[in-house]
């Protein structure tokens, strides 16, 4: 989105949050830290403003974001109707899964996003695809609607960028993402403690899952592509979630010459939840788009049918971007 016409889209989400009093604020399903730091920095702003918030995910946050202030207010049910429902870090509506009816029932729906590949189904689209993490944006909008940052807040937001920019090593980051975190660590916040608490320290489970995907790590492409794959009874085996392994696919771009990780988790309904890294020129973001997926040129997500064949089918395409080189 061009400068001039993010800035209007900003005015116009502000105007209509001082218009509305019941407001509903909603992540999207197996949220990470730029979904849950982005959605209480402006839950906990926006009280500020005596508005009737409501924050939710459809699934429970994950244990690792529970210290994060706020967190244990957010529910995963609306029974009302909101004046105004603000989606943030969705790149479509199939991601606020049990929430859909929750915003359809709502007088007006917002859009808070900066993922390239993504499908609109809101009244306003506040997206920055220049942004690092919605977090950014998030900072935007409280400051042009005069609330007060504090610790509280900063501590929201540290954690979204934090996590979405995989610790500040993403190919995309920018000198503002950078005066963005200097204005956070001026509110008081402890850097060194939030990295360690939500970023370097892993359960015992978590660590254990991580290394049973890393020894199914298998090859392809000359070695320039790896994926692997885990599935729910690990979970059970090792007491561990989903969550345990969000780091898996970032760690195995670490791998000398890998140009594309993929995750394959298995997940309810004989689907695979697929995690997609990609480094360079390769847009591993259009792969996802085709399976109704969605992200970023390098950072993206998807859903597959668990079968032999369609996992197959979708290595060998990852492969082919690769060997093609493809820019889309």
């Amino acid at each position: 989105m061009a400068p001039n016409a993010f800035q209007y889209k900003l005015r116009q989400t502000a105007d209509l949050i001082k218009k509305s009093r019941r407001i509903i604020l909603a992540c999207h399903m197996n949220p990470d830290g730029d979904a849950i730091g982005s959605l209480l920095a402006l839950g906990l702003g926006l009280k500020q403003l005596e508005k009737i918030i409501c924050m939710l995910c459809p699934d429970p946050v994950p244990q690792r974001y529970l210290t994060l202030p706020g967190a244990y207010s957010i529910q995963q049910q609306y029974q009302d109707q909101a004046d105004l429902a603000i989606s943030v870090d969705c790149g479509s509506i199939i991601q606020l899964s049990s929430l859909e009816d929750v915003f359809e029932r709502s007088k007006r729906i917002i859009e808070i996003d900066h993922h390239l590949y993504r499908t609109r189904f809101g009244d306003v689209q506040l997206v920055d695809h220049s942004a690092c993490s919605v977090g950014e944006i998030i900072y935007q909008l409280l400051l042009l609607l005069g609330i007060r940052l504090d610790k509280r807040i900063a501590e929201c937001l540290m954690i979204s960028t934090l996590v979405e920019t995989s610790s500040f090593s993403r190919q995309d980051i920018k000198p503002t993402t950078f005066d963005f975190c200097s204005q956070l660590m001026q509110l008081g916040i402890n850097f060194q403690n939030i990295s360690e608490r939500y970023y370097w320290r892993k359960k015992l489970c978590s660590v254990r899952l991580c290394g049973l995907c890393y020894e199914r790590i298998i090859p392809r492409a000359n070695q320039q592509l790896v994926w692997s794959m885990i599935g729910e009874q690990d979970y059970k085996k090792f007491k561990g979630s989903q969550a345990d392994v969000d780091c898996v696919a970032d760690e195995m771009m670490m791998i000398e010459n890998v140009k594309v990780a993929l995750l394959f988790r298995e997940i309810r309904g004989n689907m695979l939840r697929v995690s997609l890294r990609s480094r360079g020129r390769i847009n591993i973001g259009y792969l996802a788009s085709l399976y109704g997926g969605g992200g970023h040129r390098d950072v993206a997500g998807c859903r597959i049918h668990n079968s032999e064949k369609n996992l197959e089918k979708f290595i060998n395409q990852a492969c082919q971007l690769i060997y093609h080189n493809h820019r889309y």
